[in-house]
């Protein structure tokens, strides 16, 4: 059988255990989660999931150096251990949570095994709405899913309450700035246009992937941080991405609906970068 085993700062539990009594729990509130993708017991781009998890770290005052490593090759052995532990041997979503508990920082790694394939495009795409009921404040800390965690919950109630698998997130000046633990791009005859550092926006971990990809596929690519609601919904096309899921079509935006030839191309380039950054590591 598969599953039923998760890590704590590198040690295996049991899914039942009692690793932790409420009163210790009461630190999670201290800490962020963040989901990525593994395939082969290898962590796609894990230099770049490594890079990041330190940064969204050092944003919360705190440093993930002994348990992940440098450049995150401990967490490479964890998750390749992880995932052998569950006989999780191709594809699989890896969630990271990092918190404060027991006067110091602890690590949980569990994985769920997810459709094969390096990021694979779904059809026909997702059909999206603005999230309104809240605006995400502009900080230093905005592009950490340490700042976005309470957040990212009120939305994702929305999300549920609207029967969307996402929505486009506005920071306090009305722009768009970021989806649903994840980012988005829009596309159109001048390029692809993502929402810059200064918009407030959560800073995807393969985002230098992605923008690599787009690239790669031809198309011209800008960072901004004046992505209007209505300019979204006059785009050509209109992307999402994740460390986990990595590109998803976007078939439409409230009543909007898209192409995706463009979103395609550049969804083709990710898969490819990816099974190049796996077969690298051997």
């Amino acid at each position: 059988m598969k599953g039923g085993y998760f890590l704590l700062n590198g040690q295996f539990h049991k899914e039942q255990d009692a690793a932790f009594s409420l009163s210790e729990l009461k630190g999670r509130a201290e800490g962020f989660s963040e989901i990525f993708r593994a395939e082969h017991n290898e962590i796609l781009f894990s230099e770049s999931i490594g890079h990041h998890l330190q940064n969204t770290a050092q944003s919360i005052g705190a440093d993930l150096t002994e348990l992940i490593g440098t450049r995150g090759r401990r967490l490479r052995t964890d998750v390749s251990r992880l995932l052998n532990k569950n006989k999780l041997y191709l594809s699989a979503k890896i969630e990271m949570q990092f918190f404060r508990c027991r006067d110091r920082y602890q690590l949980i790694l569990s994985a769920t095994e997810v459709e094969r394939d390096y990021y694979p495009i779904q059809e026909p795409g997702l059909i999206l709405s603005f999230y309104t009921h809240e605006q995400k404040e502009i900080r230093p800390t905005s592009s950490y899913a340490s700042d976005g965690l309470f957040f990212w919950q009120g939305a994702l109630r929305k999300a549920l309450e609207l029967q969307k698998p996402n929505l486009i997130l506005l920071n306090k000046n009305g722009i768009c700035c970021e989806s649903i633990w994840g980012s988005f791009a829009v596309l159109n005859k001048d390029g692809v246009f993502f929402p810059s550092a200064t918009s407030g926006g959560y800073r995807c971990a393969i985002l230098e992937e992605v923008i690599q990809s787009a690239r790669e596929a031809g198309f011209p690519t800008f960072e901004r941080d004046d992505l209007k609601p209505d300019e979204l919904l006059e785009a050509e096309e209109l992307l999402l991405f994740d460390a986990c899921n990595g590109i998803q079509k976007v078939l439409g935006l409230e009543e909007r609906r898209y192409y995706s030839t463009k979103s395609h191309q550049i969804a083709l380039r990710l898969s490819e970068l990816a099974r190049r950054d796996r077969e690298e590591k051997g």
